[in-house]
């Protein structure tokens, strides 16, 4: 039989991961890049690669036509998506298998059901079981959503129809926040996901978000592979997951097992999925969607069961049964995700060049990445450098294996979030599984750096505790801004350069115009991430060098605000 040969639909970390399963099988490996990853390490890795041009999402690893093109071209038997880009895209599916090549995740029809958040909701409400209460039809206009908010009640998540990843979603606190936010949602529902269909939920605080991993093949035989906590997050993407959940009861167990084989079995599910739920203090859960795709975090799953899911997805796209599997979860299991940002700074993107690399080693311990010293982070794609992947018999071992991992893990030349997630697992709040999906964003707090310290090519620490509270666990407070923060400097605070490259999507004032503290300003997109730039103090705009779509560079001066007394 000759070599069977796959195309990886995708880059960076992901692509590099299937690469490596995909050779442990004796798979022959087909890459893809844009200009951007011409010296990218998937490409360096894979049998052969096939340049895609351009550097935009939407020039190259979310072109579809050139995708289609690629696996035709490089003779592909098989198609792996990754995920983001087109994972979910069920046109992408249908066109690939019209090619006559096997497509490695779930059938086109469940892609456009499940991938669909309205259509889901409506299936699992239909099987008994609560989804997060919201609309069952998309908001087209901003008056349709400021309707269906006012039925539910402030605050509300915005959120793409067809999306995932916490992109496109934006949680809102009022009237205003829904009109500021309602275009940048559409915006980035259409960038990222090819649809600006969006629809209104009631946001559940304070809440925990838990998630359940499946496995099912082509003759009806579905695996339950355990649950994930992914509560502690940033912008509505997570930052740490852990399996299995401590806080969860035997109870909690059964119920988010029923739940997810009765979805399974009604979506006639085929490969890996995810199904994501909202938990409360008392073990309600609320379905929020299924995700028809391997996810990011898969790793813990894989190091806890002893499976490796990618090689499973492949054997699954080639007929295999799971019907005699046997499996045993074993220990507990955290991943933590190296991203280029610089949480002093309100986790802004730091694109850049890596000066030194080194990553920590040891028993029960993986990385899954795909930087080296001397690699460019560009500010065209997500910002995740790599994951790290610990195990322990114990989640206390666990936890202190990953804080002995990230103070050994060494990334120059940008400012990471290695420092931060070592701190965070220092706090009673995560040692006693305290942690809510709004826990960094409401209790982050920045040390400040004695004179005397030394930190080099690292982000500064920081202090992370829940204040006092009757429920410690679940503190509801209003949350912190986190996001680009343009606030001009100490001397002179009505000035506002920009902080990296990027492109004005909006303006909402203009020259002379008097402004209040707080005020919008314009909207900055940045790294694929869209900001809301307010006024740091009252005044008159006296400067305001920027109009909608100008492309702007690091250090430009956008805004100057006059103090008027």
């Amino acid at each position: 039989m000759s070599q069977k040969r796959i195309l990886i639909a995708n880059r960076g970390e992901i692509a590099l991961r299937i690469i490596r399963s995909a050779k442990e099988m004796d798979l022959y490996t087909i890459a893809v890049y844009s200009d951007a990853d011409e010296d990218s390490l998937h490409v360096k890795r894979a049998d052969e690669s096939y340049y895609l041009g351009g550097s935009l999402p939407a020039d190259s690893y979310r072109n579809l036509k050139k995708l289609v093109k690629a696996a035709v071209d490089t003779k592909a038997d098989l198609v792996h998506p990754g995920y983001g880009f087109l994972a979910e895209n069920a046109d992408f599916a249908k066109a690939i298998e019209k090619k006559g090549i096997s497509w490695i995740g779930p059938k086109p029809e469940t892609i456009k059901s499940m991938g669909d958040k309205i259509e889901s909701r409506k299936l699992v409400t239909k099987l008994g079981l609560n989804p997060v209460p919201g609309q069952l039809k998309p908001s087209r206009l901003k008056r349709d959503a400021i309707k269906d908010a006012a039925s539910f009640g402030y605050p509300v998540a915005l959120k793409a129809a067809h999306g995932g990843g916490g992109k496109g979603l934006r949680i809102v606190h009022n009237e205003t926040e829904l009109l500021e936010n309602f275009e940048i949602v559409k915006r980035e529902s259409e960038a990222y996901f090819g649809s600006d269909q969006i629809y209104v939920e009631k946001f559940i605080k304070p809440a925990r978000h838990v998630e359940t991993q499946i496995l099912a093949d082509k003759h009806g035989n579905v695996l339950y592979l355990g649950e994930r906590d992914c509560s502690l997050q940033r912008r509505n993407q997570k930052l740490i997951e852990e399996s299995p959940p401590a806080w969860l009861s035997d109870y909690g167990r059964e119920k988010l097992k029923e739940y997810t084989l009765k979805i399974a079995s009604n979506s006639e599910y085929v490969n890996a999925g995810t199904v994501e739920f909202l938990a409360d203090s008392d073990e309600n859960f609320y379905f929020l969607e299924m995700n028809t795709r391997l996810q990011v975090e898969h790793t813990v799953t894989e190091m806890r069961y002893g499976l490796d899911l990618v090689k499973e997805q492949i054997k699954i796209a080639l007929g295999h049964s799971i019907e005699d599997y046997e499996l045993e979860a074993r220990g507990h299991s955290i991943e933590f995700r190296i991203n280029a940002e610089d949480p002093s700074n309100n986790f802004l993107p730091t694109p850049g060049t890596i000066t030194e690399y080194r990553e920590p080693t040891g028993n029960g311990v993986r990385v899954d990445g795909w930087a080296r010293t001397g690699t460019q982070i560009t500010h065209f794609y997500d910002n995740l450098i790599s994951k790290l992947i610990v195990w322990g018999v114990s989640r206390e071992e666990a936890r202190s294996k990953g804080i002995r991992c990230l103070e050994e893990y060494v990334i120059g030349g940008i400012p990471t979030t290695i420092n931060v997630l070592a701190d965070i697992l220092k706090t009673k709040e995560f040692v006693n599984s305290q942690i809510h999906v709004k826990f960094l964003e409401e209790n982050f707090e920045i040390r400040e750096l004695e004179e005397d310290e030394v930190i080099s090519d690292r982000p500064s620490k920081v202090n992370i505790s829940l204040e006092d509270s009757a429920n410690p666990t679940l503190a509801p407070q209003r949350p912190k801004k986190i996001g680009m923060d343009l606030t001009g400097n100490i001397k002179n605070p009505g000035l506002i350069f920009a902080e990296m490259q990027g492109t004005i999507m909006e303006t909402m004032t203009k020259q002379g115009r008097k402004v209040k503290k707080g005020d919008s300003l314009f909207v900055l997109e940045a790294m694929k991430m869209e900001n809301v730039i307010t006024s740091p103090i009252d005044g008159v705009i006296k400067t305001f060098n920027i109009t909608k779509g100008q492309a702007v560079k690091k250090d430009d001066l956008l805004v100057e605000i006059e103090v008027k007394f």
